[in-house]
Order: structure tokens, then C-alpha cells, then sequence
């Protein structure tokens, strides 16, 4: 081979390579672009909203276990649970919905960008919402299949978006608080 052919492949394999490294931000601008726009479609494409309410269900009823599952419960007990697991169901499949979702994601972007840029009032587009987002939230891959969006709460803990990748395709798939 001639050194052109090998700086073709070369310079192929790097552009493609960084072509994957920026899909999870690709889709991130997506979303916050879908979330300006209300649009639930594009949500919807862009957001696995069944597989967040089932890993929140999860999530939120290990919180408010407070025995461990080893010892039996009595009539009581178990009303309480089943109780508390229909209200978290409830509440999960009444909140993680595209308009509920726009919501609180909006609120939060257009916070960071206040905090920011000051308190202006400008509403801001999807660009300067990606920017603020990328300078205030932690974001990295965590396997080659598989991308964090981690923010820093008001407590001491951080809310992370989890990214997982299918074939080509980024989806939001899960909300750990």
C-alpha cells in the first residue's frame, strides 16, 4: 500500500471513531431540542419511558423498604407494602410522562443557564441549554455501551441520566436518584 491509501484508512477510522464518540451528546442536544419544542414524538423516540418507570418503581420502593425481606410480615405489614408500592406506581406513572419529564427537565436546564448567564429574561434556545448542561453536569461513558449524565443535587447525593446505546441509537433508559 502506498502512504496515501494508509493516511486515507487512517484518517477514516479516526473520523468514524470520533463520529461515535459524540452520538451520547448528539442525542442529549436532541432531547433538550424535543424538551424546547414540546414535542412528545420525538421524546418518546429519544426516551425509553417504560424502562424509566420500571427502574424508578424499583428504585423508590427500596427506599421506602424499612425490614429487611428476610423476616416475615404480618397482615399489617404487607397492606402497608402493597400500599406503598401501588402509591409509588402510581405517582411514578403519573410523573415520568413526556409532558412531565419537559417539565422538570426545562425547569432545571433553564436554572443553569440563570445561574450561568445571570438572571436574564431571555428565554433561552436548545444551544445555550446544551452548553449549560455540558458545563454543569459530569459526562462520561461508563462502558462502551453505556453513557452517565450525573448532576450535583441541593443534598449530598447527584441525579444521574443513564444513556445506553443500541446498535448506533442513544436512548435515555434510566433516572437513579
Amino acid at each position: 500500500m502506498n502512504k496515501k491509501a494508509i493516511i486515507a484508512c487512517a484518517l477514516t477510522v479516526f473520523l468514524l471513531a470520533g463520529i461515535f464518540y459524540i452520538l451520547p451528546y448528539v442525542t442529549i442536544y436532541r432531547i433538550i431540542a424535543a424538551l424546547e419544542s414540546n414535542d412528545p414524538q420525538q421524546l418518546s423516540e429519544l426516551i425509553d419511558f417504560p424502562q424509566i418507570r420500571g427502574n424508578l418503581k424499583l428504585l423508590i420502593g427500596r427506599e421506602f423498604k424499612t425490614e429487611p425481606t428476610d423476616t416475615k410480615r404480618d397482615a399489617r405489614g404487607q397492606i402497608q407494602d402493597s400500599l406503598t408500592s401501588r402509591i409509588i406506581a402510581s405517582a411514578v406513572e403519573d410523573l415520568i410522562t413526556p409532558e412531565g419529564l419537559t417539565s422538570f427537565m426545562r425547569q432545571r436546564l433553564e436554572a443553569m443557564v440563570a445561574a450561568q448567564d445571570g438572571s436574564n429574561k431571555i428565554i433561552p434556545t436548545a444551544w445555550p441549554l446544551f452548553v449549560a448542561l455540558v458545563g454543569h453536569a459530569d459526562l462520561a461513558y461508563t462502558s462502551p455501551s453505556e453513557f452517565i449524565v450525573a448532576f450535583k443535587r441541593s443534598d449530598a447525593g447527584k441525579i444521574r441520566f443513564v444513556l445506553r446505546r443500541n446498535g448506533v441509537v442513544w436512548r435515555l433508559t434510566s433516572i437513579e436518584l
